[in-house]
């Protein structure tokens, strides 16, 4: 009996230490955004994102978002983007390039998509700044509830290429709705669990976002 009860407090010791060192963090992140379709299958998007961490009790900064899509047909799409961001005084610049199949059965839409994005950080005094590569793969699924409501999910992976080898730092697992309250404007509400992997001590995310989406077509 004496044996297992120090086994017992042994694995409640080790697990205590674990959750000491791996955190869960819940965030917010308000958003506005402006999109633009033009003829032919082209279209541009601006967004403006905050982000609030540590329980959301501290403000981390600031995103600005720039992108491009094009249609090549009614499966394919391409597209490149531009974000900048304001984290602690410090500036990021990432810049990606993606490529999206779709496949739509009736009310029902299917996404994958493949990215590839480097983010370069600056500090004052270095304008050279350190640079990182990632590869992200992206699943999704999309179900028109009606004409005016979306319902989503999407799994998507982000590996980190380490010295030409890509390996996989986090998931991040979204689920939302999207709803049209009046024509062309529209509110994103979402959350994410977004966990660590290949970490000895992985932390997690656990996040809500609201987006009020602008959309403007162009004639």
């Amino acid at each position: 009996m004496t044996k297992y009860l120090k086994i017992f407090t042994l694995l409640l010791i080790s697990l205590g230490t674990y959750a000491q060192k791996s955190e869960v963090d819940f965030q917010t992140r308000p958003a506005i955004s402006l999109d633009i379709d033009f003829k032919k299958g082209w279209s541009l998007g601006t967004e403006y994102r905050a982000k609030f961490n540590e329980n959301s009790s501290n403000y981390r900064g600031s995103y600005f978002y720039f992108e491009g899509d094009k249609k090549i047909n009614k499966y394919l799409s391409v597209g490149a983007a531009y974000r900048f961001g304001i984290i602690n005084g410090e500036n990021f610049h990432r810049f990606a390039g993606n490529i999206e199949g779709k496949y739509k059965v009736k009310r029902i839409t299917f996404s994958l998509r493949e990215t590839y994005q480097t983010q370069k950080q600056t500090f004052i005094g270095d304008d050279e700044g350190t640079a990182e590569k990632y590869w992200r793969t992206r699943l999704g699924l999309k179900y028109a509830v009606s004409k005016k409501l979306d319902f989503s999910i999407s799994t998507e992976t982000f590996m980190h290429d380490n010295e030409g080898v890509f390996e996989t730092d986090f998931w991040r697992n979204r689920a939302g709705i999207t709803y049209e309250y009046l024509k062309n404007k529209s509110l994103n509400l979402y959350y994410i669990w977004q966990p660590d992997v290949n970490k000895k001590y992985p932390d997690t995310k656990n996040i809500v976002g609201i987006n009020f989406i602008f959309g403007i077509k162009a004639k």
